[in-house]
């Protein structure tokens, strides 16, 4: 894929979905913005890393904050104007393109719709090759990259910036600010270029989104193999089918937390989630964890559905696929498994495999 034009926008976005493992935002929000942005704009070029010149300096591009937020005071073209500003500024040079942070349906979305205000080509490209909760959770930091320094824009135009300290502590900070703009803000992390973001082997991810979206497209639920063509292009497996029984949500520690039950011929399945889908298991028995993806499609229209969105009654498929084998080494594990999301469960792999390879 070299361009996002209006007719790619449904299978990106579909794909997005799944990369968010049950979060990553609001998918239609997010068809909406690059809709409008396409037709404003035109299609938005894809590059792929190794196309630019390799000191491109190129502008990572993240939406911070809550679902809810952002779909009362969606991102602006002013916003995305500061925040390249403030980070050209900071470095003395130009940026050459705009990279996705993570993939996920707000995720991928709008660092596409930055590139079109800002009249840049996107990086076909991500830093998490999945959707997980927090900015300094990314391969460039696995690999010893530094988080800062870190900018973040509110809707007011107001820039808070944290130019050195931990990745971990960086995390909480950006936290920490965004009730005070508005709980919804856009964020820039890592100074990396085109040369770097080939080096860490972060390409092809906007494509990646289109080509699984497209075999979502061919799901036919009604057939029993329906879900063939999505299985094939992400890789995964159905791990059982049920109907949803309970879904229980809570925020105390600023994290949206909570749990999915559904009854299942085999018993009660259990998915713990924050944010994203997080462990999947069955009368005590753990089935899959992070960082790994779990993902719920509606068993009638064959679509994955955001965890949030989830309704009791609804029958539903469980549904878990790989991700990039680097997550899975033990300093992986030690940044997303499921023991760093404070559940005492060992890691295992999408296909039931325990403990998942490399994990001792």
């Amino acid at each position: 894929m070299d361009q996002v034009a209006e007719a790619a926008i449904d299978d990106v976005m579909r794909g997005a979905v799944h990369f968010g493992s049950g979060g990553g935002g609001d998918p239609y929000l997010g068809r909406q913005l690059l809709t409008a942005a396409v037709r404003r704009h035109g299609p938005v070029p894809l590059a792929r890393p190794d196309e630019l010149a390799p000191d491109t300096l190129v502008l990572p591009v993240v939406s911070g904050g809550t679902p809810h937020a952002l779909l009362e005071k969606a991102h602006d073209a002013a916003e995305a104007e500061t925040l390249l500003a403030a980070v050209e500024a900071r470095a003395g040079r130009k940026c050459g393109a705009v990279l996705p942070v993570q993939l996920g349906s707000i995720n991928v979305a709008l660092p596409l719709v930055v590139a079109a205000e800002l009249g840049l080509p996107c990086l076909d490209a991500d830093l998490m090759r999945r959707t997980l909760p927090s900015i300094d959770l990314t391969l460039p930091r696995l690999a010893g990259h530094p988080v800062p320094p870190i900018t973040v824009v509110g809707g007011a135009g107001v820039v808070a910036e944290f130019s050195s300290g931990a990745g971990t502590v960086l995390g909480e900070l950006v936290r920490a600010v965004m009730p005070a703009l508005g709980l919804v803000a856009l964020i820039s992390a890592y100074r990396l270029t085109a040369g770097d973001c080939t080096r860490l082997g972060v390409a092809g991810s906007v494509s990646e989104c289109g080509r699984i979206g497209s075999a979502l497209a061919d799901v036919r639920p009604a057939r029993p193999d329906g879900h063939e063509p999505y299985l094939r292009a992400c890789g995964g497996r159905l791990a059982c089918t049920g109907t949803v029984a309970e879904v229980v949500q809570h925020s105390a520690d600023g994290w949206p937390r909570g749990v999915v039950s559904v009854q299942t011929p085999g018993g009660l399945v259990r998915i713990d989630f924050q944010n994203e889908n997080l462990v999947l298991s069955q009368e005590g028995t753990v089935l899959t964890t992070v960082p790994d993806l779990i993902g719920v499609a509606d068993a009638e229209t064959g679509d994955l559905v955001q965890t949030v969105d989830l309704a009791v009654g609804q029958d539903v498929h469980v549904i878990t696929s790989p991700v990039d084998d680097r997550w899975h080494t033990p300093e992986g594990l030690a940044m997303v498994g499921p023991h760093a999301f404070g559940y005492a469960v060992d890691p295992v792999g999408f296909d039931g495999a325990s403990p998942a390879a490399g994990t001792r």
